[in-house]
């Protein structure tokens, strides 16, 4: 029996239209963040137009944390940040919840997870000076490691050799804020004038970060110096500089201000040594832990304290609050530094560097040619499709023999 084959293709076609699919296009940018963290990380996806990915954080009665994902990563380009804020929960707690929600995230195998850290944790922990003594920065980078971070991006290091911490297969990129710390100084320092103000570093170890704010400023330099006590004596401290008559404005610069107990010392000194001088602090972290709201009460009432600025790489507001009790919540001023971090992770996404002298050059009212070319677009990247109505392939009937 032969076979015979019917080719009519005329019928027409009459099924439903298919509902439109998307084509993802590259890797999927999902950015989460942790309670204390939230405010930062709202800044800087103003900035991208991404919305924040969504996740969950419980205790349960017993105390014990649980981190759970609430939308799909897999294939994703993941990235958390955590950051301090003593209202939320304290440090070591908010340390756990990372651990377990990047183990959560890495469960969900996503293509690559980074760790934004703007305040490196246990970071002046970064050398054993006694016998006995755990070096506690480079732990917590092999126990991110260890749960499943790929990558991470972390604010001022209080150490620039920290970069070097980080464990086999792992990239840390650090992001330098003196550009937006310069741009605030040029702004709120009153009637600032280069040649009338000196930049002072609070110690010899922080000289180098001193020196590229002075060159951001284009001030002069100089340095308070803590002598060693004499044999059953109190130690000094002295200020190194030139000629200081002309001067009418220093501002005091450091990587972290904890206590304000050296700031206290060193603007003690400074007001001493030039008393006609206005005073500012500009500082990259903030605490403000123990009896600093009364330092600086006290640095404002006797000794010519105008303001201390930080950045938000840790929130500010319970400083606030205890400055407030005081009337001074306006001597602390906090520096945005989200659209620094919205740029960051943009590049990291796409494969660009955050290395570059182009992006550390940047201040917080410069253009940044990659934010700007998000204006329009959709994302995460992807393309809408819509599917053509085509015609069915021809029928078929087959007979044989």
């Amino acid at each position: 029996m032969g076979r015979a084959m019917d080719t009519d293709s005329s019928e027409e076609f009459d099924a439903p239209e298919a509902p439109a699919v998307r084509i993802p296009l590259g890797h999927r940018p999902v950015v989460f963040t942790l309670p204390g963290s939230r405010a930062l990380a709202e800044g800087a996806m103003r900035h991208l137009g991404w919305p924040l990915g969504k996740c969950s954080f419980s205790n349960f009665s017993n105390g014990e944390i649980q981190a759970k994902v609430d939308e799909p990563v897999t294939n994703s380009d993941v990235f958390v940040f955590c950051a301090r804020d003593d209202l939320v929960a304290e440090p070591n707690f908010t340390m756990m919840q990372l651990l377990l929600f990047i183990a959560a995230l890495r469960g969900e195998s996503p293509h690559r997870l980074t760790v934004i850290l703007p305040c490196l944790e246990y970071a002046r922990q970064d050398r054993r000076i006694f016998a006995g003594e755990a070096i506690t920065a480079r732990l917590f980078l092999r126990c991110m490691k260890a749960a499943g971070a790929d990558r991470f991006l972390t604010g001022k290091l209080h150490n620039e050799a920290q970069v070097a911490f980080a464990p086999d297969s792992t990239v840390l990129d650090d992001l330098s804020c003196t550009r937006y710390l310069g741009d605030f100084v040029r702004a709120n320092v009153e009637g600032f004038d280069p040649d009338k103000t000196l930049v002072c570093a609070t110690n010899g170890g922080g000289s180098k970060e001193t020196k590229h704010m002075a060159d951001e400023l284009r001030t002069g330099f100089m340095m308070a110096d803590h002598m060693r006590p004499k044999e059953g004596g109190v130690g000094e401290v002295k200020i190194i500089c030139g000629k200081a008559d002309h001067v009418e404005a220093i501002v005091i610069v450091d990587d972290i201000v904890d206590t304000c107990g050296r700031l206290s010392e060193v603007t003690r000194e400074v007001h001493k040594l030039i008393p006609t001088a206005k005073i500012y602090a500009v500082m990259t972290h903030g605490y403000f832990s123990g009896d600093a709201h009364l330092r600086v009460k006290e640095m404002v009432d006797n000794c010519g304290l105008q303001w201390i600025a930080v950045t938000n790489s840790i929130a500010q507001t319970q400083a606030l609050q205890r400055l407030g009790s005081l009337g001074c919540e306006r001597r602390l001023r906090v520096v945005d530094i989200s659209r620094q971090f919205a740029g960051a992770v943009l590049r990291i996404h796409l494969g660009s560097s955050v290395n570059t002298a182009g992006f550390a050059s940047l201040g917080p009212d410069d253009p940044d040619p990659l934010l700007q070319s998000l204006l329009g677009c959709s994302l995460p990247f992807e393309r809408q499709q819509s599917p053509q109505r085509q015609a069915p392939p021809p029928k078929r009937s087959i007979s044989g023999s």
